[in-house]
């Protein structure tokens, strides 16, 4: 691997990088800003040791076009379990990490503290979900948020303005969740005290989730310009008894969507640092409300069953991807982004090799862009680790940074004389500066010929893969990706 095994590696370096933040937003800003000049300081140190002269150069170029400071694979985790509490040793191995809000407070900080010790690279966000509406709960201090947001009195009894949930003209309410009646973000609900719903959230998130100083941001989720999963696809958004038809109420310019401006606006403004990360289908806004250009308010979007043929075997894997790489560095996010590929493990789990396969594939199809692959369990509560996210004992952003910081769909497909971008038809490559990911996304094995030596790497879990045996080409199957590690030049 050259660098990787006999020089002070990028990601050892990164791993020295200790800085605990007292408050979640300038010191964030600060560690992620030491770790990216860490990080260029490791590359000029080592590359004239490891490397010609050329792919030195090459290499710390890449980086200074590299839109974020931490290495590769970037991970990511999506733990919602609200009544097992994760441990330290679970969350430290994800560079992104999604809990519940309302760990905040059943925690101690003293919790907090030790993950950022942990790892310095982490961005923890806060889960939310100010759609769904909560009919009943449990004690006022295990669900001090719950109370807060849907204004409790007790269990079953709460004071929630009727005004702020989705009900037709008839009076059924609508629910995008069982149980749950689904809240009215859009800006045209009906005020409260001279607010809104998307006002208040916006707020809410604010005043009660960040001002406690254990975030680096915010998830929230369904915050999308359509809700798909509510059981009703017309009701009355402004309470004048007249139900408005779906196209009436979602679409990129809806009045959903621009309650979602608002409220994102808001959060913004209030929490200028903050990393805001949404889960749904939202376009963001490059706009004010009153017409006039704006600065993004979104870090990024979470795709959720990124790329899963189990999910719906008749999905359109490479458009699902052209649409995450093209999306990320799109005008309207803040850069640089902070984009979550999250699965989850579905049917029955054996640890076999289909399932080492699958996992591969998720994980170098979100190599291809700037993401944090979330790897899950058979639910949210339950995690998933690969040897492929630490290189199988190799470290955190084993492979270092990528030679091409944000790559375009274009970018990606063209075949080049080097043997990077798109070796064969519909496989892709992306080079890193220890190593390259190569994904097959057709249902055909191709056999690539590599353009110099690289080596597998030595893991566990599927060996016959991950075997550490130099290769000089390589046969994918179908439907898999491969991490190879550079061999010194």
């Amino acid at each position: 691997m050259g660098c990787g095994r006999r020089c002070p590696g990028i990601s050892g370096i990164l791993e020295g990088v200790s800085a605990r933040p007292s408050v979640a937003g300038d010191t964030w800003r600060r560690r992620t800003a030491v770790t990216a000049f860490v990080a260029g300081l490791a590359i000029a140190l080592v590359a004239p040791a490891c490397a010609s002269d050329s792919a030195a150069q090459r290499r710390t170029a890449a980086v200074a076009a590299d839109p974020g400071p931490l290495t590769f694979p970037r991970t990511g985790t999506y733990y919602l379990a609200q009544h097992d509490a994760p441990t330290v040793d679970e969350l430290a191995r994800y560079d992104v990490v999604v809990i519940d809000a309302e760990w905040g407070h059943r925690l101690p900080r003293s919790f907090f503290d030790e993950l950022r010790v942990r790892n310095p690279r982490m961005t923890l966000l806060a889960y939310v979900n100010p759609v769904d509406k909560m009919p009943r709960t449990g004690s006022p201090d295990y669900w001090s948020n719950a109370y807060s947001l849907w204004q409790f009195t007790d269990s079953t009894h709460d004071t929630f303005p009727r005004e702020w949930l989705a009900y037709t003209a008839a009076g059924q309410p609508v629910h995008e969740w069982p149980n749950h009646i689904m809240t009215n973000l859009t800006d045209e609900a009906p005020k409260v005290d001279g607010r809104n719903y998307a006002e208040y959230v916006g707020n809410w998130v604010v005043d009660t989730i960040w001002s406690t100083g254990l975030w680096d941001g915010i998830f929230l989720d369904v915050w999308g310009d359509r809700i798909y999963g509510a059981d009703s696809d017309h009701w009355d958004i402004d309470g004048d008894g007249i139900d408005e038809p779906a196209d009436e109420i979602y679409g990129p310019d809806g009045p959903l969507a621009r309650g979602l401006t608002e409220a994102e606006s808001i959060m913004r403004q209030r929490m200028p640092d903050a990393v805001l990360v949404v889960n749904g289908d939202r376009t963001p806004s490059v706009q004010k409300l009153d017409g006039t250009p704006s600065v993004p308010d979104l870090d990024g979007l979470a795709y959720e069953n990124f790329a899963d043929v189990a999910v719906d075997p008749e999905r359109d894997v490479r458009e699902e991807i052209a649409k995450y790489v093209d999306r990320t560095t799109s005008d309207g996010f803040r850069q640089p982004g902070t984009e979550l590929t999250i699965n989850q493990r579905r049917g029955v789990v054996r640890n076999t090799p289909n399932d080492y396969r699958k996992a591969r594939f998720l994980l170098t199809a979100s190599l291809l862009q700037n993401g944090y692959w979330a790897p899950m369990g058979e639910t949210y509560g339950l995690f998933a680790y690969y040897d492929e996210l630490d290189g199988g004992g190799l470290g955190r952003g084993y492979l270092g940074r990528p030679l091409e910081g944000s790559p375009t769909v274009e970018m990606l497909t063209e075949s080049r004389g080097d043997g990077t971008g798109s070796p064969a038809q519909d496989v892709f490559r992306r080079d890193f500066e220890h190593g390259i990911a190569l994904v097959n996304t057709s249902g055909e094995p191709r056999r690539i010929v590599l353009e110099r030596p690289y080596r597998h790497l030595t893991g566990t879990q599927d060996p016959n893969t991950n075997n550490g045996a130099t290769v000089s080409e390589v046969t994918i199957p179908a439907g898999d990706g491969v991490i190879l590690l550079r061999v010194e030049e």
